[in-house]
């Protein structure tokens, strides 16, 4: 084998055992923008900067409850706008001094942005965005969990309907597959579609995603691994859209499992690391990864997984773990299975030792 070759083997082997080696960069960097006289650093990257310019800043949230620094070189007024956000999410400011800083709200486009202006001292300012309830340990409450649009997204308006629908959602979590073919302009359809939805979606990436190029999800919604707590349940959404976990986020994981400890917790990925259906291509790539992940999830006292990719529902066990598989966005479903459009409505009681109540609500 002459040295190119090598070279060239070498590559291709390094490329399909780390195929999410790319987008473990690209998570890193989300969160963090900075313009001359002005950085603004969003904590855990659960936040993408869509814009930053002198005097304002436009975030993407990817949870519910945000906290960011804004250093300035110079005193100013800027504008805060924060796009996929809770309808009731309030802003409070503080200075390096300790200082509270009024901030006045900005009338709303649609529920889920929010915007407010201030006047922001040099140095470091303390943001925390978050919705009144957000420390809430005691009051049941209920979110949604969907994936798998794909080519159905000119219809998705009609899911998204019936979320807002069911009484008490928070929010959505997605398992991923949002587009078909990773266009741009099915990004934008999302994007117009979304408008019609009350409530935030919290997305992680299926394999559809991937198509075309990665990078139009990453300059839109920012990271594909997201992990956050919200009134005591805390959310790891996973990348697996090559179905297998890189290494790095393992890593990332391990340190997110051990946060968790005592909360409720739900742990979401597109690929079910472990297929109960059968079906071709419907799990990791390596049956010994899912299983060794789950034997993980299950040692940290993960109450909850979900996932999609298998566009039809099912629920069952894994690794003693309540488990479900909702692909009832919109992509095609299986044949003969009954099975059409649908979400998940998970009820959370935050004193309860599991989630209360995990309930599939049909669309078509």
């Amino acid at each position: 084998m002459t040295r190119a070759a090598a070279l060239a083997l070498a590559v291709a082997v390094v490329a399909c055992t780390r195929p999410g080696e790319d987008r473990v960069a690209r998570d890193l960097a989300v969160g963090a923008a900075t313009i001359d006289g002005a950085t603004v650093d969003v904590a855990g990257g659960l936040a993408h900067v869509r814009a930053l310019v002198p005097g304002a800043v436009a975030l993407w949230a990817q949870a519910p409850v945000l906290e960011l620094a804004v250093e300035l070189d110079a005193a100013g007024a800027w504008t805060i706008e924060v796009a996929n956000a809770l309808p009731d999410a309030e802003l409070v400011a503080t200075s390096a001094a300790g200082e509270s800083i009024a901030a006045a709200a900005l009338p709303a486009a649609r529920p889920t942005v929010r915007a407010w202006t201030l006047a922001l001292p040099a140095g470091v300012t303390t943001v925390r965005i978050a919705p009144p309830d957000a420390g809430d340990v005691t009051t049941p409450w209920r979110f949604a969990v969907m994936g798998d649009i794909q080519g159905a997204m000119p219809e998705v308006d009609e899911v998204f309907a019936r979320i807002d629908a069911e009484p008490g959602v928070r929010f959505v979590v997605s398992t991923g597959d949002i587009v078909d073919r990773g266009q741009e302009a099915e990004y934008e359809l999302f994007e117009r579609q979304l408008a019609t939805l009350d409530v935030p979606f919290y997305s992680t990436i299926g394999n559809h995603e991937l198509f075309d190029d990665v990078d139009r999800w990453y300059r839109r919604y920012g990271r594909a691994n997201v992990h956050f707590r919200f009134r005591a349940v805390t959310f790891t959404l996973i990348d697996s859209a090559s179905a297998t976990i890189d290494p790095a986020v393992d890593r990332w994981l391990d340190a997110w499992l051990a946060e968790a400890a005592g909360d409720l917790h739900l742990f979401g990925t597109h690929y079910p690391p472990v297929d109960p259906v059968g079906v071709r291509q419907g799990s990791f790539a390596s049956r010994r990864e899912g299983q060794a992940l789950l034997a993980r999830l299950a040692a940290a006292g993960v109450d909850l997984t979900v996932y999609g990719h298998i566009h039809t529902y099912v629920g069952f066990d894994n690794a003693g773990i309540p488990a479900y598989i909702s692909g009832g966005g919109g992509a095609q479903p299986l044949r003969l299975d009954g099975i059409g459009r649908h979400f998940l409505a998970v009820d959370v009681d935050p004193t309860a030792p599991r989630f209360t109540d995990v309930r599939v609500v049909r669309v078509d």
